[in-house]
Parts: C-alpha cells; structure tokens; sequence
C-alpha cells in the first residue's frame, strides 16, 4: 500500500516545439503560452481554460450547482446483510467519508473540490493514503492537470496501471499506483479519463465570454446620448480633438449617464438610438445559458433561468434533475469507491452509498400522504416515519409495531387450498375468520 505522494520520483516530463527569433519571455509563441497557461484561443477571441471558463456566470453556476449538491448529500458505508443492510459507523471508509478525509478538509469541501475538477478537466483525482494495517486512513483531492496516466504490461500477466503526478512548482515528481489513486470521471474515450467540458465546450464558452465584454464595454462607453453631433462648419483636427475630449469628459461613463448636454457654435445632436447588433446581443446572451445548461445536462432553472419554469412544473424539474444528471456521478463515486476502497474480505460485503432522500422529498403535504399508505400496508411504522422525518422514535416501543387492514390475510400460493380451521365464517372461501384474525 502506498503512503502519499513523496517518496516515488521520476524524470520531469519534457516536450520540445521549435521556436521562432520572435519568441520570448515577452512575446512567447503559442505553444509557450499553452504550456504555462493551458486553453486554447476561440472565434470569438477569447481565451478559454478551465481556469478561465469559470469566470463565465453560467457555467460556474452549473458547475457550482452539480459539486454542491452531490457533495452535500450523506455518504454512508453499509454492511450487508442476509436481508438488508446496516451502517457500518465502525469501518474505517465510514468515517473518511462521513466525518473526516483528511486533517483540513470537511468531507463537503473534498468532495465538491473534486467533482468540480471532474466536470471543468473532465476527470477529478483522489490520493488515497492508506496505514500500515491496510485501513484507508486520508484522502487528498490531486491537481487533475499535474496527472497523467501511463498503461503498461511488463510480462505475460495483467496490465497495469499507474500515474504520473508532476508539479513543478513545488517540486514533486512520483509515480502513484493504482491503489492511491481514486479517479472520478465522466464520458470518456478510453474508460479512465473523461472529455473535458472545457475544451470540448471551448468556443460556447468563448462566446458567451465575448458577449460579456462586449456588454460591458457597451455600458461602459454608451453612458452616451446615442447620437452624433453635427456642427455647421469644418472643424478643424485641433478643434476636433478638443470637442470629443469634452464631450467624452462630460458624458463618458454610467456616473456620468444622463447628463444634459450644453451646444455651442450652432452644435446639433442627432440621435440614432441603439443599433440593432447591440440589442440583438441581449437575447444571444440568453441563448448562452440554455447552451451551457445543454453541455452539463442540467436543467435551465439550476443556473438561474426560470422562463419555462411554474409552479406546477418546477417539483418535477427537480426530480429529473436528480435523475438525469446527479444520478450518473452519484453513481460513478460510488462504484469507485467500492472498487478502490474495500479490499481483501471487505469486498462485496461492505459498500458505500449516496443517501439521496433528502433531494427527493415532496412537499409535506405529498409525503405524509406517502407514509399513510405506507402505514396502511403495513411496509412503514410509526418509527420507521419519525426516522425519514429525522426524529427520535416514540417513547416506550409503541413506534415499533406494524399495522394492517384487518380484512386482509396472507395470499395463497398457487393451487394452494384454503385451511378448514382459518375459514371464515363470514365469506366463505376465504381465511379473514370475518375480520378475528
């Protein structure tokens, strides 16, 4: 088992690109600028990495949006059972997932941490440290930009699989094995890395980027009247200068908006209005968070637009929304959690689960509705829905005891006959006794 990152080094990784007389410190060539940077220019002439991609309000949301509420449901480690299953408080994984991964994190932070990275490169990294008895004892979310995994086979056996993790900047260079590793990934081409969102969402993000400082730059400068001025002779240059200097003076900003403006010289203000690109610009914006809620697959209300949101629909939304789009990662963290964490006689009899009831709850009204039928059929208790509401159970066990209709019995297996001393002296036939059972 491995101990963290120090101890396995191995050579920095190089890459070599020919370089022009231009290039430098100063003017670097692109190559240069993507190796420190990462990202890639768009159309639209913005800079796009996954750093930046975040300064973009609609896919910060819906990355926000996703990392928080996977990370703040319950993860809990269960025992099965013949029938059923327990919480296993007493397991090592119950409280690195539960309580503490890691002497500075909350399980929250680490776990939103890396499902962020998940969606923005396309895979979130976990080290997993494990102690000298073989229990997992920290996790430590990894910079998934520093990782690189390397497939080999050494002899006739299996595969195998390690990572490379370089980070120049605080100089570490080791190579981790597939046990310290905890990989979270999306749709990917080969099973272990997922499709950055960022890269492959480069150009919708740019130019919703680009339709933000064209905004900005519009109210920036348009504090403007919206119009020329004409003046009835030539001006001269020095003369032209001077004017636009005042008037942009005078007019130029949003504290300065709205200004009354005083003509000299037989001065005219023709105004023009807003040109039709500058409105357009508005409804394309809009358009930009409906494509961002398509790249994540989230529903638009999650990042703010609530247009075809009501009343009647928005439960529903929700529902969907834990369904089609939590409902993947959920997963995804906990088949790798039970693949890499639980091992030795732990496999297959412990394994850890979302506990995802909170973000299924109707209303009240619809829910004790549900735990009435559920009271009558005998499957719910009165604990059993104290528990689901996060209450104590009823004093002295009187929570405990199930009820039913008492006109109902146990079903008869096919071609089984109907036992002489149940019969029921009221409907014939059956075993109800008339209501004594």
């Amino acid at each position: 088992m491995g101990g963290g990152l120090i101890g396995r080094t191995v050579a920095t990784p190089g890459r070599r690109a020919s370089t022009g007389p231009s290039s430098g410190v100063a003017t670097p060539e692109k190559w240069v600028e993507e190796w420190f940077a990462g990202g890639a220019s768009t159309a639209a002439g913005v800079w796009v990495s996954e750093e930046t991609a975040l300064h973009y309000g609609p896919f910060f949301a819906g990355v926000n949006a996703i990392s928080t509420d996977l990370a703040k449901l319950p993860y809990l480690v269960y025992e099965r059972l013949d029938r059923g299953k327990r919480r296993a408080r007493e397991h090592p994984v119950y409280r690195v997932l539960h309580d503490e991964p890691n002497p500075l994190m909350p399980p929250i932070a680490l776990r939103r941490t890396v499902q962020a990275h998940a969606l923005t490169w396309g895979t979130g990294y976990l080290n997993v440290v494990w102690n000298n008895r073989g229990d997992v004892l920290e996790l430590w979310p990894l910079r998934p930009d520093r990782m690189t995994p390397e497939i080999k086979r050494t002899g006739p056996g299996p595969m195998t699989l390690t990572w490379r993790y370089v980070d120049d900047v605080n100089g570490i260079y080791t190579r981790l094995y597939a046990d310290e590793v905890l990989p979270i990934g999306g749709l990917g081409y080969d099973g272990i890395r997922g499709y950055s969102v960022v890269a492959m969402a480069r150009q919708s993000i740019g130019l919703g980027m680009a339709l933000e400082r064209y905004g900005s730059a519009l109210f920036g400068n348009g504090a403007r009247p919206g119009g020329v001025l004409k003046h009835p002779k030539k001006l001269s240059p020095e003369g032209h200068r001077r004017l636009q200097a005042d008037w942009d003076n005078l007019h130029r900003g949003l504290d300065r908006a709205q200004r009354v403006a005083i003509l000299e010289e037989g001065l005219e203000w023709e105004s023009i209005g807003m040109p039709p690109e500058d409105a357009q610009f508005l409804e394309t914006r809009k358009l930009q968070v409906n494509e961002m809620a398509r790249w994540l697959r989230l529903p638009p209300h999650k990042i703010g637009d609530l247009e075809r949101s009501t009343n009647n629909n928005i439960e529903h939304q929700a529902m969907e929304y834990v369904a089609d789009t939590l409902m993947g990662w959920l997963i995804t963290w906990d088949q790798m959690i039970n693949m890499r964490l639980f091992v030795g006689p732990d496999r297959g009899r412990y394994f850890a689960e979302h506990l995802v009831d909170a973000l299924l709850r109707a209303d009240i009204k619809t829910r004790y509705e549900a735990y009435n039928l559920g009271r009558q059929m005998g499957v719910l208790n009165g604990d059993d829905i104290r528990e689901r509401e996060n209450e104590n159970p009823l004093p002295g066990g009187v929570g405990e005891t199930y009820w039913m209709p008492l006109n109902m019995g146990p079903a008869l297996a096919p071609g089984q006959q109907p036992d002489p001393e149940r019969a029921c002296p009221v409907h014939p036939g059956c075993t109800c006794q008339g209501g004594r059972s």
